[in-house]
């Protein structure tokens, strides 16, 4: 298969891109496309990224309608005399109805694209948008297989600063174990389980549970019976760099991943040690059904008892996977797959 920077298939192609803020994936899958040769004007498609607005977007919208559509009444007036070829939005969810029904109507010969990396359980107004776009893809199997007549399943995907993290020799891992990750829901009781059994077998554990600020703490401590009877000073409230991550992910021999409870979509972290070649022990049981899944290199644990051997954790990765299947979960694997790239 030949790869798409030497496709070129955005070439002389304008693109206008939205995507929310998400730890610099979306500059990185921008700056990818515009590699490909594409003239791209991109837009964050969230009105801020304030850790209390984007709660109330989710939980209660109607008190930012106000601001999104000021928001997006600047963004119409600097893209009203652009037609484009291509547009490309991720993770629909501020984006109001009377915005796209314009951009549609100036740009009748462009192509909409959608790509859902939440699943519809937090996102319920997706399918409200799935009329405005000619393809919609999501990471959510389920969600895919319950609106198969709306959603095209497509998994997510890894940098390729995962892909060199692969190339390295190790002799010896500074962690044994790691989670780098946000601290919600029940992840706080299952990690602290897994510290237990972490010690009890001296494996070292680099545990990152990270909280925007310490109100986000306080609020958990008061809504939610998982932070009942944890302390502020055990989260983390400054944000990893990326070079931070990709160093810590290097120097780890396990990397564990908790999904969300109504999450069944498999998150970036499993796509991202997929690439890095690093073993993986997960919450997330449809792991299972995907075409990397190998016991030797994936442990499905239990939310409630979560048991981990200690033969898995000494023996290293095997490399047992065609190097297609790695393709498969590149990001230029996933943009071929998004925008239908053949190979001509």
């Amino acid at each position: 298969m030949a790869k798409v920077n030497e496709l070129q298939f955005f070439e002389n192609k304008k693109v206008l891109m939205f995507a929310p803020s998400f730890f610099g994936y979306e500059k990185q899958i921008r700056k990818r496309i515009e590699d490909m040769g594409a003239k791209v004007d991109f837009f964050d498609e969230r009105p801020s990224n304030n850790v209390w607005a984007k709660i109330f977007l989710r939980f209660f919208k109607s008190i930012m309608l106000g601001k999104i559509d000021r928001y997006y009444k600047k963004i119409d007036l600097c893209t009203e005399l652009s037609p484009y070829d291509i547009v490309f939005v991720i993770n629909i969810e501020a984006m109001p109805v009377w915005f796209i029904t314009k951009l549609r109507q100036r740009n009748l010969n462009s192509h909409f694209i959608l790509y859902m990396w939440d699943a519809i359980f937090w996102k319920r107004n997706i399918l409200n948008y799935v009329d405005f776009f000619h393809r919609v893809y999501s990471f959510d199997r389920n969600d895919c297989e319950a609106h198969s007549d709306k959603l095209i399943f497509r998994p997510l995907f890894y940098l390729n600063d995962y892909a060199e993290i692969a190339k390295e020799t190790k002799q010896k891992y500074k962690y044994d174990l790691t989670f780098i990750g946000s601290a919600h829901t029940d992840r706080y009781t299952i990690l602290k389980k897994i510290e237990t059994t972490a010690k009890k077998h001296n494996w070292t554990f680099f545990n990152y549970m990270f909280l925007q600020r310490k109100s986000i703490f306080y609020l958990y401590f008061l809504t939610n019976k998982n932070f009942r009877h944890c302390k502020a000073k055990e989260f983390s409230y400054r944000s990893l760099s990326k070079n931070e991550v990709l160093d810590i992910i290097s120097n780890s021999k396990v990397i564990v991943d908790i999904q969300g409870v109504n999450q069944l979509g498999l998150t970036m972290r499993t796509t991202e040690v997929l690439g890095a070649k690093r073993k993986l022990i997960t919450t997330n049981t449809e792991i299972a059904k995907y075409d990397f899944y190998s016991p030797d290199n994936i442990l499905i644990i239990d939310r409630e008892k979560p048991e981990i051997s200690e033969d898995f954790i000494r023996t290293p990765y095997q490399e047992t996977l065609a190097a297609e299947t790695y393709h498969k979960y590149s990001l230029d694997g996933w943009l071929e797959d998004i925008f239908e790239i053949k190979n001509i």
